[in-house]
Order: C-alpha cells, then structure tokens, then sequence
C-alpha cells in the first residue's frame, strides 16, 4: 500500500476508480496534497471511510466540504480516517 501511496495521484473529483491492491480492494485512491487517502466505503451512501498515509505530520480535521474529519494512529505513517456530513 505504501508503494501505491507514493504514486497516487490528485483527485480531480470527478470519479472514483475501484482500486486492488493486494489482497484489498478500495472505492479510491487519491491523493490531496501530502495525504493519500484510500477509501474503503461510506456510511448511509454520503460519509466515506478508509485509511490514510501521511509521511509529513498527524492528519487535521482541515476539509471545508466535511462536517467533521477524523483520523486514528494505527501506525507508522497510517492512520484509520472517516468523514461525516
């Protein structure tokens, strides 16, 4: 997952592309800035969830678009992260 990390890409928001890596499959994989998010589903069609790798520095609840972002430590730079409208 690391490997596909490095080499994710921006989301241009326009579309999600179901993503298998290794034994995972994931809704998408992006990334916005230093954060690459690996969705793995949403909540009632609307809050998405999944994992995100952060080389840089912990997550911060900094989205605009959200209610409320929220990211767990699991470890080294990955973090479980979930969104709510």
């Amino acid at each position: 997952m690391e490997k596909a990390a490095r080499i994710a890409e921006p989301s241009d928001g326009t579309r999600e592309r179901p993503q298998e890596i290794g034994s995972f499959t994931f809704d998408d994989v992006h990334r916005e800035g230093d954060l690459v998010y690996f969705k793995l589903g949403d909540h009632s069609g609307v809050d998405p969830y999944g994992y995100v790798w952060s080389p840089k520095r912990r997550p911060i609840d900094d989205a605009e678009d959200a209610v409320a972002s929220s990211f767990e430590h699991v470890q080294g730079h990955w973090y479980r992260w979930s969104d709510s409208y």
